[in-house]
Formats: structure tokens, sequence, C-alpha cells
């Protein structure tokens, strides 16, 4: 039987209800995490039940069940599952697959969402994933496809009907195309509940297949820890795609060992699904995801990078332009990459803009991947290609310059007992991020931290102590922001006033490592506060963290080119469009 639609529902689109659905949650605040999961579970099946009836026109089976904690729904969310239900056989199947593993999210637990990692990958990106492997040779009718994070089916369902829409597979009687499909797909889960989501939109996918032979399309989700799986599993996979789950994890000592190949410090999720990938795809496979930037140069994905870059560089990426809006909850900066088979060791690199359901992509360039544990430099813009190629001529570093980087040594909630607002005899004060303006200049006259000023350090704590000048470097910055390295300089005359200070956690220490380096520590502030040097930064930082390891490898102007610079700020001349073009000058670059 079929559901009756709405007479309204052309008048209502995701975000009315959306906004329906953020009210019902504001009327079903549970004590407990588990009765949250629940609702979101028994709300979520609701919708899929009444979605069913609509597919089922032949009446031929019951939908699929799953096992799970249920909560009674009231009539007004009952009603709402209806609507929604109604609502989604108005799009397409790609679009409701998307919107239903949405909706899945909306109602879980932030913690949850967070802890496990749980998002879900618009159409438009699914399928510009699907192209980006095509270009790279991708047969989607002949090759062996696994998603080992399929929740909610975004590409299990988008692949699936790329499989069904080839010549070859059209050719086929209905049993066979079921066979085909049982054979060639394959997805991994561990939450159960969002594993029978993919596994119901696979049936509906195929449901004119079916109702032909007279069953179901046989289970090809698998409800299992994908990082085990990929340990024990002895069938490889031609094509590995998917959005694996986002987050840190606390590993258990056998498989950080086991994936410690991958590892540097914390482990986060979807850099493990990257490594457990590798071992199962086949030799020549290829594995196309979604994931955030960070990968690209953050200091935690060091031994990720020299294993990709020495097994499978990234053959293709793109830069999605935008980060709030693309993927709904989701902040981080994202792209999609491919890795595979890459002699060249050369990536190609796009900027994907999405825009009111319109996409729209603009090639930015080839660069090459270099191999080791350094961050990969790469232009996220196509006005920075001619400037990152320029620059990846250069190899000149802080180390060069005679400088290193290291993090403020103070965690203050660990020590709010000895923090004071108030000046003392024998405190010091603290150097918060604040301190540096956005001018480049040394500031403690505090607004947000002026409670916080001052720390009395015991003689067991004097590790904490920053007793000479250095430079000062914001250690969390955003790419909204109109730079990303805010410095400055840490003035001996304060230093020497309290006889040390004590830098935040929050705040980098760049410091000379020599007796005398090749530049002042007023000249190195200049080159790393300048628009040129932020720019190349944006293209080797992948997170708003501004890193250690990322500063190390941000490459300089050449140490012999630097005399005018020097000069002109011994001279008092160092306004910025001259420091501006004399730093472009050192680099060789136009303009």
């Amino acid at each position: 039987m079929s559901l009756a639609l709405n007479t309204n529902s052309e008048h209502r689109n995701w975000e009315y209800f959306k906004n329906q659905i953020e009210n019902m949650q504001k009327q079903n605040i549970f004590e407990s995490e588990e009765e949250t999961i629940a609702f979101s579970r028994t709300f979520c099946y609701s919708v899929v039940s009444y979605l069913w009836k609509s597919v089922d026109y032949k009446n031929r089976w019951k939908c699929r069940t799953v096992s799970f904690f249920k909560k009674e729904l009231d009539f007004q969310a009952i009603k709402l599952s209806k609507e929604v239900a109604e609502y989604f056989i108005t799009l397409n199947l790609m679009e409701y697959a998307y919107l239903l593993g949405n909706l899945y999210t909306m109602l879980l637990p932030k913690s949850f969402r967070s802890n496990n990692g749980v998002y879900y990958t618009p159409p438009m990106l699914a399928e510009r994933l699907l192209d980006l492997l095509s270009a790279e040779g991708a047969d989607w009718a002949q090759a062996t496809i696994l998603d080992p994070a399929c929740g909610g089916g975004a590409f299990l369902i988008t692949v699936a009907n790329r499989m069904l829409g080839d010549y070859r597979v059209k050719e086929l009687s209905a049993a066979d195309k079921l066979i085909h499909l049982e054979s060639h797909l394959a997805g991994i889960e561990i939450d159960t509940f969002a594993g029978w989501l993919t596994q119901v939109l696979l049936d509906i996918i195929v449901y004119p297949e079916s109702v032909l032979v007279g069953r179901r399309l046989k289970t090809v989700v698998k409800v299992q820890d994908t990082l085990q799986y990929a340990l024990r599993e002895t069938k490889k996979f031609d094509i590995i795609v998917g959005n694996p789950p986002y987050g840190r994890i606390k590993l258990d000592e056998e498989t950080r060992k086991i994936y410690s190949r991958s590892l540097y410090g914390h482990a986060n999720l979807y850099g493990l699904f990257i490594d457990a990938s590798l071992r199962l795809k086949k030799r020549k496979g290829l594995v196309g995801f979604v994931t955030p930037t960070s990968f690209l140069g953050g200091r935690y994905f060091a031994n990720l990078r020299d294993l990709l870059a020495s097994t499978v560089p990234p053959l293709a990426i793109d830069f999605v332009a935008l980060r709030a809006g693309v993927f709904d909850q989701v902040l981080q900066e994202t792209c999609l990459v491919v890795f595979g088979k890459n002699t060249a060791k050369s990536v190609v690199a796009n900027k994907i803009s999405i825009e009111n359901n319109q996409s729209c992509v603009e090639r930015i360039g080839v660069f090459k991947i270099e191999p080791g544990v350094a961050p990969w430099v790469i232009a996220r813009e196509p006005s920075e290609a001619t400037i990152i190629n320029e620059i990846n001529k250069t190899h000149t570093t802080l180390a060069d310059y005679g400088y290193k980087v290291s993090t403020g040594q103070l965690v203050w909630n660990r020590l709010k007992g000895q923090i004071s607002s108030k000046v003392r005899s024998g405190l010091k004060p603290i150097i918060w991020a604040e301190a540096i303006s956005q001018d480049g200049q040394f500031c403690f006259d505090y607004h947000y931290r002026k409670k916080l000023k001052y720390i009395k350090v015991t003689d067991k704590q004097n590790y904490l102590i920053c007793n000479q000048p250095v430079v000062l470097v914001q250690r969390t910055t955003a790419k909204e922001q109109s730079r990303r390295l805010q410095t400055c300089v840490l003035p001996s005359e304060f230093v020497k006033q309290w006889d040390g200070v004590v830098v935040e956690n929050h705040v980098n220490i760049i410091y000379p490592i020599i007796e005398k380096p090749a530049v002042s520590l007023d000249v190195l502030s200049l080159i790393l506060n300048s628009l040129t040097v932020d720019r190349i930064f944006r293209c080797l930082s992948g997170s708003v963290a501004v890193s250690a390891t990322e500063l190390h490898a941000i490459p300089l102007p050449p140490i012999g080119k630097l005399d005018e610079l020097i000069s002109s700020v011994y001279a008092g001349e160092q306004t910025e469009e001259r420091i501006e073009e004399i730093i472009k000058r050192a680099y060789g670059l136009r303009g």
C-alpha cells in the first residue's frame, strides 16, 4: 500500500523538517545517553517503516528488522516520522539516503557523535569522489568495492547506482544483477543500527530486481570493528571508498603496536582507517576517502604521511571550500582524496565549492609529494599554485635560521591554586595568546585573561620559566582569520623585569639554538607575520592548530637574500608593503 502524500509537502523542505525535529528533541530530553540513542533509533526506525510501505508497492515482504533498545514514541513524534517519510518519497534515493543518515546523527547525543566521529556525506561530494576514482581507472561494473565505514549508505548506495547503470550490468538478468551486487559490494559498520540503514537502502535500490527474482538482496553489510577486521580479513578489494569516522581514540597496547607504522602520538580514527584500508586493498587498488585535511601537515600524522608517500601517494585531492554548511555540524576543513600507485609522486589538486546544491570545481595545479614525515605543501587556491611551486624549490627552514620551536609549558587548569589576578612578590607573569596583538606587538594588558595574569612557581617547577627573549606564536588560529600566523617578540626588557616569564600551552615559543642566528628575533617575527609566509603556511596546515611541526616545515626566504630586509629593519623602514616586497623578491616571486 502506498502512502498518501501530505497536501502541503510541496511547500516543505529539509530546513522545515529540521526545525520540527529540533522542536521534538526539546520535548524529549532524557536522563541518560542510552535513552537518547534509543529515541534516535526508534524515530528513524519509524521513518524507515513508513518509507518502506511506499517503496514496497507490490506488498512482497516486510522491511528487514534490526534489534535495538526502543523508546515509545508519542503521537506527535509518530506523526512527524510519517511526514518525514512522505517528504523523502518526493526526493531521489541518493538525496534521501543522505538525509536519513543526517536525521540519525541529528538525534544522537553530541557526545556519541563526537566519540564515534559520526558524520554523513552529502550526495554531491560522494558523486565527486567517485568521479575522482573513475579518473584513476575505477571500473564500477567490475571492481570489488568496500566501504569500511558504511553507516547511512552514502557511498554504497551511490556505487550500487553506478553499478546498476553500467551497460554491462544492465544486460544481466535480474537474478544475475543481485548476485553481481552481492559479490562486488561490501560494507563494514560498527553501529548495528547504521549498518541496518545502509542495508535497507540497498534493498530499496534493487527492489525491482528483487520482486522479479522473488528474494531480497543478501546482507552485504557486516557489523564489525573495521580496525580489527582489517587485521584478519584475507579478501582484498579493488576499491575502498568512504567517509571514515573522525576524532581521537585511545588504543590498547596491542592495537597501537600493530598500527604503529602510521601512528605518532595521539591516534585519530580517520588516520587508522586509512592504514586499515591499505591492508585491505589489492596491490593495484585505489583508496578514496572524505577526510579532514589535518593529515597533510599535522604532527600526529607524520608517520602516516611517510607511509603514504612510500606506498600510495595521493593521486588527486579536492579541497572543499566551505567548512560550515557542507557537512552538518562539522567545522573541520575537509578534502576528497584518492590514494593509489603513483610513481610520479605528484598530486592533482582542485578546489570544490558547494552552494545552493550546486558545485563548482576549479583546478589548482599539480604538486610533488615529498618523501618522509614533513608536511605536504599543496596550494588550496588556484592563485597560490605558482607561489607554492616556486617556494617548493626553497629548502630554507627555521633550523637554517638557527631557531627551534617548543610549546608553552603551562597547562593552567592543573595549577589553578597557584594563579592570581594580582601581582605579589615572587610571582611570574603568564604569557597567554592574548599577549600577541594582531599588529605583531607584545601586549601584557589583558582583557580576557586579566584574572589569570600571574603564577607562583615552586622550586620544582622551574622548567616552566622562559628566561630569554623569544618569538611568540599563537598556537590556535582559524582559516577564516585574516592571518593564520600571529607572532610577536617577547621583549628582553620584559623578561629582565620579571626575571623570567611563564608561557601558557596555547602559545608556541621560537628560540635560538645557536649563539648568532642568521636573523634577529625582530626580523624573524616580521617574516612570519608577512602575508606571503601566511599564504604559504595555509598550504601546509590542515587544522586550527599551528603546530611546531608545521612551523619547522615552512619554506622560508633564503638567508643570503635577506640582507635588504635586515637593513630596512635597522633603518626603521619596516612598513608592511616594503616588507612584503622584499620577502617576495627573496623567494624569487613576481608581483
